[in-house]
């Protein structure tokens, strides 16, 4: 009886298990034959797997750099390291020597990467591009003029981050066929380079018995969502999309000018931008505004932080402490004014007025720990969007 008792517990766990008894070592994973750890399967067959992807994949840089570009990289001002060195290299080779739009350098923060997106187009200049564009966060357009200042030799660096951005866009457009005495770098910040136009939904109202509902000006048909039921006018007047009529494909929308800043809505605007800032309050606001004007301030905060944070008086004497000076630089580091951009993106200017050429395109996330690099082989001018991604660097085994 007791043997029984005791023996039912086995066996009902066996029977839950669905395997017998005498099976269950066999299909313990652990001492099992045929299990195999990752790290046992790459020491394995790590070799084989890696020929398969280099076949699959064939990278377009085995290690060999260039003789000429080696060259080039020897004559900056900025030696790079020589892991760096190879970055560039590998990403010149995908770019100019196998027609991709785009090659994405990816590290992590510190590694230079910024410094390897200059060498580069220091090295496609030498193969006969003339101007590089460099698109970058706000905050690190001067970061960006600094470096290549810094790195390349006899380097003319335009920042089309301001208010003047439009004006510059024309004075380079003049420039166009004047011979370049050195290599040219514009640096646009990220928030200039937003695309589209100033809109507003556009539709007749009709009176119906769900209401007051939107209809289509040109043939009358009623909006109707997704659901076939009538738009109301005031969802319809809210709406952030452009819509067209589905009988008649007439446009729901126009396009509009946007409002100018007057006067007092600039004082208000500059006046909340300035109070914004560490150790800056109501007073020390107020007295700013007074001695300099609004028009001066909007225009410094929205181009060039850091001439605002060494703004001297009438006297030559710097207005900010150093004390001041250092908090508000680590503070502005992150901070973005803008004070309208007169409706006219600069995007759109050298979409429509520039001639297509190569350009170099900087992209960081919020972590700031990766960079887009990248070419698009054209006449003159371009702006790159990376379509595909090949591997471009294998290390020498």
């Amino acid at each position: 009886m007791t043997t029984q008792l005791n023996a039912a517990p086995t066996a009902e766990k066996a029977l839950i298990n669905g395997i017998p008894p005498d099976l269950l070592d066999q299909n313990d994973p652990a001492s099992s034959e045929l299990s195999l750890s990752l790290q046992d399967f790459v020491t394995e067959f790590g070799d084989e797997l890696l020929n398969s992807l280099n076949q699959a994949n064939p990278p377009v840089y085995s290690g060999s750099p260039r003789t000429n570009r080696q060259l080039v990289l020897l004559g900056l001002k900025r030696k790079l390291f020589p892991a760096q060195a190879e970055v560039v290299h590998a990403a010149a080779e995908l770019l100019a020597n196998h027609g991709e739009r785009a090659a994405i350098v990816n590290g992590e923060m510190g590694t230079g990467k910024t410094t390897v997106g200059i060498a580069l187009a220091a090295v496609l200049h030498a193969e006969g591009y003339r101007r590089t564009l460099v698109l970058s966060p706000p905050h690190l357009v001067y970061k960006w003029r600094r470096e290549i200042l810094e790195t390349v030799a006899g380097a003319k660096v335009w920042v089309l981050n301001g208010p003047d951005t439009l004006l510059k866009l024309i004075k380079l457009r003049e420039q166009l066929g004047v011979p370049a005495a050195g290599q040219e770098f514009f640096i646009i910040g990220r928030v200039r380079m937003r695309m589209g136009f100033h809109w507003r939904p556009a539709f007749a109202r009709k009176r119906t018995r769900f209401g007051v509902v939107g209809a289509c000006p040109h043939c009358g048909s009623v909006v109707n969502n997704m659901d076939g039921e009538p738009l109301d006018a005031l969802e319809l007047e809210a709406e952030e999309a452009r819509r067209r009529c589905s009988v008649c494909d007439t446009a729901l929308w126009t396009l509009v000018r946007p409002r100018t800043l007057s006067s007092s809505d600039q004082s208000s605007a500059v006046l909340r931008a300035l109070k914004r800032i560490p150790t800056i309050g109501e007073a020390t606001a107020q007295k700013l505004m007074k001695t300099f004007g609004d028009s001066f301030l909007a225009s410094m905060l929205g181009d060039n932080l850091h001439n605002f944070i060494n703004l001297m008086d009438d006297k030559g004497e710097l207005v900010f402490s150093d004390r001041q000076a250092q908090r508000m630089e680590r503070a502005m580091s992150s901070m973005e004014f803008g004070f309208g951009e007169g409706g006219y993106q600069a995007s759109e200017y050298v979409k429509r007025y520039l001639p297509q050429a190569p350009s170099i395109c900087s992209s960081q996330t919020k972590r700031m720990s990766t960079r887009l690099v990248g070419l698009r082989r054209a006449r003159r001018w371009a702006l790159l969007r990376p379509r595909s991604v090949r591997p471009c660097y294998s290390p020498a085994p």
